[in-house]
């Protein structure tokens, strides 16, 4: 009863909801789908949306746990068998409700049908369920993986699937084979015949026509918000690969050797890279790949970094750190542990924690309350720090102006200058000369006259 007590003093998020009183049937409906369908939760009736508790009539306690019971008998398919119990504090009475997450999925409501009636908990809202969802959680009930589903429209033959998976078994140390292949779930053998599994899929050169969002976007931002990119990436290689690119990307974009006091050694960068690492790691093997159009993202602000990745959370963020695991891609897992990539499955958020720990300037968030995860790696304020920032940002700034001066001081010189001949003169990132040129040109200080190959640029002075 002390998670209760604990409960009630929350906000609402995707396991807690509150209701002043008993809801409509059909809200209470989708209530009940939308928990089950995702990873329990609890209907606290007799609080309001700001947790002040109200209470519900304490003679009215049977009829309403009957009403309870029977509209979510009567209106959800399959069967849907909370507990029911009420709490007692601040001498007023509670009725709680709290729902599990199911293996019956996907649960729906009765009278709209699975297509329009499925819902799930995202945040503190119940949502439609979407095709893609769907079908996620059909293959939940039936314990099925997204990684290991087979793809019948890609046959490969035995050397095919050699030439595939050439840098996979180098990197592996192991004789390649159609067993290693089939035993890695990187290809399903059907009478005979090779197809691609999505894993093996995600692991070839067919990645880019099937998954082309099994990739990861990196982005520097100026200041606070996404208005000015001062670098950007993409990286849409071998996932693995991408992750050693990507932190490159984040080394080249954040500061070496910023320190506080005298605690900490030398050449410090200002965010633990071995947390970055292990969180793009974790991005990449716990990702849904089964939702079309979104990648993993990286985003670099002024104050903070945030890594964000599709899908939701498979397990309580609170269990978190704690040796739970529980894989959306266990044959990716099997395969990452087998390159060394992972050390061993439930450890990585462990590792995140211990590392920042080093780290008291920093807030380690992880933001579940949509259909993305997000953790965000955020700079505490202090005075000093606001005042080193402030300084570091007008030298940034200044620099950016004497950048901006030394472009166009070059195509006075020489108006036939190409962009890469900037970034080579210059020394800058082909994001950094573009937003230079593209900011002169609304400035009314350049002008392109002619076409790409035969064109030039005029500097205006006036």
């Amino acid at each position: 009863m002390m998670e209760i007590f604990g409960l009630i003093k929350q906000k609402e998020n995707r396991k807690l909801e509150f209701k002043v009183e008993l809801p409509a049937a059909d809200k209470l409906a989708k209530t009940a789908c939308a928990f089950s369908n995702s990873q329990g939760g609890y209907l606290i009736i007799g609080v309001d949306d700001k947790s002040n508790v109200i209470g519900i009539d304490p003679d009215k306690v049977v009829e309403s746990e009957e009403y309870l019971t029977s509209v979510i008998y009567d209106h959800c398919y399959p069967l849907i068998i909370p507990e029911i119990y009420t709490y007692t504090t601040q001498d007023k009475v509670l009725l709680i409700c709290q729902f599990y997450s199911s293996s019956q999925k996907p649960h729906y409501v009765k009278r709209k049908g699975k297509l329009n009636g499925t819902y799930i908990r995202l945040g503190s809202s119940n949502r439609l369920a979407s095709e893609e969802t769907l079908i996620s959680l059909e293959r939940e009930k039936r314990n099925l993986h997204f990684d290991s589903l087979v793809n019948y429209d890609i046959e490969v033959t035995e050397a095919q699937a050699h030439q595939l998976f050439s840098n996979l078994t180098h990197r592996l140390n192991e004789k390649a084979s159609l067993s290693l292949y089939e035993k890695l779930k990187l290809i399903c053998d059907e009478r005979g015949k090779y197809f691609l599994t999505n894993l093996g899929i995600i692991f070839s050169n067919k990645k880019q026509i099937f998954f082309p969002y099994a990739k990861i976007e990196c982005a520097r931002f100026k200041g606070v918000e996404t208005k000015v990119f001062l670098d950007q990436a993409t990286y849409d290689c071998d996932i693995v690969e991408a992750v050693e690119s990507a932190m490159e990307f984040i080394k080249r974009n954040i500061r070496l050797g910023a320190t506080i006091g005298e605690v900490y050694r030398e050449n410090r960068w200002e965010y633990p890279l071995l947390a970055l690492r292990e969180v793009l790691i974790n991005a990449i093997l716990h990702r849904d790949y089964s939702i079309s159009g979104s990648d993993i993202k990286v985003a670099i602000f002024d104050d903070m970094l945030e890594i964000t990745s599709p899908g939701v959370l498979m397990i309580d963020k609170e269990k978190l750190g704690f040796g739970y695991s529980e894989l959306r891609n266990p044959h990716l897992g099997v395969l990452l542990k087998r390159l060394e990539v992972i050390e061993q499955w439930g450890t990585g958020f462990s590792k995140i924690h211990s590392i920042v720990q080093g780290y008291p300037e920093l807030t380690v968030e992880i933001d579940d309350e949509s259909s993305f995860v997000q953790v965000k790696f955020i700079k505490n304020k202090s005075s000093q720090e606001t005042a080193q920032e402030t300084a570091q940002e007008t030298a940034q700034e200044t620099a950016q102006e004497n950048t901006k001066e030394m472009v166009l001081e070059l195509l006075r010189q020489n108006p036939k200058y190409t962009k890469s001949d900037l970034m080579r003169i210059l020394a800058k990132a082909d994001g950094t000369i573009k937003e230079h040129m593209a900011n002169l040109k609304k400035e009314g200080k350049l002008k392109r006259i002619g076409g790409t190959k035969s064109g030039y640029w005029q500097v205006l002075d006036g």
